[in-house]
């Protein structure tokens, strides 16, 4: 399922020395938060990820598979009333043009949500 444009919005795209700088607007209304809770809506890390998938696709321009999962560190919930732009700070390198190694930051500011180091390869 894609997120894009329901769940999240693109704001603006940054080129940087290491990689893209994301800022993306959650839609605090989107159905995956009324049960991901319905008081208090914390944004689930498989979304975090498909996010980040879906970045990676919008560096790339093509489709990707995620092979493997390196490193995967949540260090604080995204709340979307509370945070509603956050920003996806993503570095790339591929081995060769089939497969590529991505390093992501989620953060707002100085506060870090997130820290992932992911593997893709192209989707066949």
């Amino acid at each position: 399922m894609k997120l894009k444009h329901s769940f999240f919005t693109i704001i603006s795209t940054t080129k940087t020395e290491m990689g893209f700088d994301f800022i993306v607007e959650l839609n605090s209304e989107h159905f995956i938060y009324q049960a991901h809770f319905p008081d208090n809506p914390i944004t689930p890390g498989v979304c975090i990820i498909q996010i980040i998938k879906e970045l990676a696709i919008e560096i790339l321009q093509r489709d990707l598979f995620l092979k493997k999962i390196h490193n995967i560190k949540f260090l604080n919930v995204i709340n979307p009333l509370e945070n509603k732009k956050v920003t996806f700070s993503i570095t790339l390198s591929s081995e060769d043009e089939n497969t590529h190694k991505m390093g992501a930051v989620v953060h707002h500011e100085t506060q870090i949500f997130a820290k992932l180091s992911l593997l893709f390869i192209n989707q066949i």
